[in-house]
């Protein structure tokens, strides 16, 4: 199964600014969980093994980070990607009639939480369970430095080809190409200015926690489940168009409202993920693309919702105008005073998906998605949204070192209640 854009031979690249971060952050705390994303699927009918190997062996072969090491070149962190060579799930028996027994949930925890050695192995690795001779769990961990989450819709629907007998398109372009030609762009130097103006003095998210925030931050998370129904979101969305704004804005809004419900604060700043692919050809690629931006909102004077929603709208506009500033340089250029117990410039994020990540639909098979639990968190607290038929489902996670189970489950009950009385306050 050959690609145009596969090499035969090893190549030495850069990490982009995004990959830089979380490789200096891993040095410095050591290899945690916390930059992993997973996926689990229980497949049901006649799955091939063997061919699921050759599959995962196309689908490596196909996309570069996936069989990248990060070694120190001439002092410096670079991506090594490896020639193509066989990839292999690990295999593992066990026994079931009907619910996960605790075994098989003990073997895909491990399997997400065991760190990956960036330097010594694949940033991908994939555990196949069989139950029967028809009933298998599939779980696929990937780091965050060689993928994001529009990653995984690409991962599996190319998992799903091979493994079909079919060829996805080819790429015209390797993922390190990709990185080197966004190297050589000069840096916008207007861009990081404005951003230094917007975020100049802004204050860190305070909550009052269930316990004392320690003097370094931990990784331990947990999280709490969401569901908006369709009913509310078509309200949201009937909001967004008479107010000339998106459903992402209406969302958005609604998580200002709620964060300063809970800590009274006004002046909030919130990280925001982008997509930063830049047309089809990267679209099509596994790799990391996001760049996180940081959107400051005034929410002093007691504004009405469809005011918030202006400087929301305000806000965004200014931020997806400069959003392709790395993240890392916006935080160089503000200069926020070092503090190891919060993240830099922000300590909420918020996300909203508006495709299917984790869809797998292998011939012949059918899969049921698994719920991933969070048992890290890489934030004070962040909610995260996906589209789910005409209703939104997703959870808030919360960093476990501050906060209960009850109070992130109080923080997602509040949420669901300022959407439900904005929605009806500016209609």
């Amino acid at each position: 199964m050959a690609h145009e854009a596969v090499r035969t031979t090893e190549r030495i690249a850069p990490l982009p600014p995004a990959a830089l971060g979380i490789w200096f952050t891993e040095q410095f705390n050591g290899p945690s969980a916390v930059y992993h994303i997973s996926f689990t699927h229980r497949l049901r009918g006649p799955l091939d093994p063997d061919l699921l190997d050759r599959a995962l062996t196309a689908l490596v072969h196909r996309h570069e980070p996936l069989r990248s090491r990060i070694d120190l070149i001439d002092e410096e962190p670079r991506q090594r990607v490896l020639t193509p060579a066989p990839f292999y799930a690990e295999r593992v028996e066990a026994k079931s009639t009907g619910e996960l027994p605790a075994e098989v949930e003990r073997h895909i925890a491990e399997h997400r939480s065991r760190p990956f050695r960036l330097a010594e192995g694949d940033p991908f690795r994939v555990l196949l369970v069989r139950l029967g001779p028809e009933d298998h769990v599939l779980s696929a961990v990937l780091h965050h430095i060689c993928a994001d989450g529009l990653s995984l819709p690409v991962l599996c629907a190319d998992l799903a080809a091979f493994y079909g007998g079919q060829e996805p398109p080819p790429l015209r372009a390797g993922y390190s190409d990709v990185v080197e030609r966004r190297l050589t762009r000069p840096p916008d130097a207007e861009a990081l200015l404005r951003w230094r103006r917007r975020l100049a003095g802004a204050p860190p998210l305070e909550l009052p926690t269930d316990r004392p925030r320690p003097r370094v931050r931990g990784t331990a998370g947990g999280h709490v489940p969401l569901r908006v129904e369709p009913g509310l979101v078509e309200l949201a969305r009937e909001c967004a168009r008479r107010h000339g704004a998106s459903l992402f804005m209406v969302l958005l809004a609604v998580f200002l409202t709620a964060l300063r419900g809970w800590g009274g604060q006004e002046d909030l700043s919130v990280g925001v993920p982008l997509s930063g692919r830049e047309g089809p050809e990267e679209e099509a690629m596994v790799g990391l693309f996001t760049n996180t931006v940081v959107m400051r909102v005034d929410l002093s004077g007691a504004p009405s919702f469809p005011e918030l929603l202006r400087r929301v709208r305000s806000v965004a506009f200014d931020a997806y105008d400069d959003g392709d500033v790395p993240f890392s340089h916006v935080v160089e250029a503000v200069s926020p005073p070092r503090d190891p117990s919060r993240t830099p410039l922000f300590q909420a994020v918020f996300t909203v998906q508006d495709f299917a990540e984790d869809e797998l639909r292998l011939p012949g098979v059918t899969a049921e998605p698994l719920p991933s639990p969070g048992g890290t968190s890489e934030f004070d607290v962040e909610l995260e949204l996906a589209l789910d038929g005409a209703g939104l489902v997703g959870f808030v996670q919360y960093a476990a070192d501050l906060f209960d189970p009850a109070t992130a489950a109080a923080f997602a009950a509040d949420y669901l209640g300022s959407l439900r009385r904005a929605v009806e306050e500016s209609r």
